[in-house]
């Protein structure tokens, strides 16, 4: 688990106006290449798919979605559409319904509110995986930045340098000899 608060998106932090006058890095969203495209698994059907087609072109071009990932984003396509399903049906009967008792009347909670309520803490943990809020996209565009990309870096793929080449520390000549 990460310590602290989550760190704001690049765009949140230039609206502030910057009162820490640290250097913020511009979004990286829009600077990334389109991935390739990643084929949704066989099973997701239905409002799932629908999600899946909506949102799967964004998150590979990110670079968040790879044919590896693509069975948990399945999972978080299909919890999306049962949340909007969920939604839906608050939205014509309400969130609470009455019932009777030997105590007299009740107001409980429908039960899609229920699942709903669960469907959302699912998805917000799933969102963060994916990079789908933009906090987390942040955190993990700057994580990024951070490794070391093994073919090169900017100025070019990295080379190899020659055993003979690097240098070797001398040994000290003794217990001066660290000091000099």
């Amino acid at each position: 688990m990460r310590r602290g608060p989550k760190p704001a998106p690049a765009a949140v932090k230039q609206a502030k106006g910057n009162p820490g006058k640290r250097r913020i890095g511009a979004d990286p969203v829009a600077d990334i290449a389109a991935a390739g495209g990643v084929a949704p698994p066989e099973w997701l059907k239905g409002g799932g798919l629908k999600a899946w087609n909506r949102l799967a072109p964004n998150v590979a071009r990110l670079k968040l979605l790879t044919p590896v990932d693509a069975e948990a984003f399945a999972r978080y396509c299909r919890n999306l559409a049962r949340w909007l399903k969920m939604q839906d049906e608050l939205d014509r009967e309400g969130e609470t319904y009455e019932s009777e008792s030997a105590h007299g009347k009740l107001k409980r909670a429908h039960p899609a509110f229920l699942i709903g309520d669960r469907l959302a803490r699912l998805l917000e943990a799933q969102e963060s995986v994916f990079g789908l809020n933009p906090a987390e996209r942040q955190r993990i565009f700057a994580a990024r930045s951070m490794t070391p990309d093994p073919a090169g870096d900017l100025f070019g793929p990295r080379r190899e340098e020659p055993a003979a080449a690097v240098e070797r520390p001398q040994e000290p000549k003794g217990p001066v000899g660290l000091l000099n």
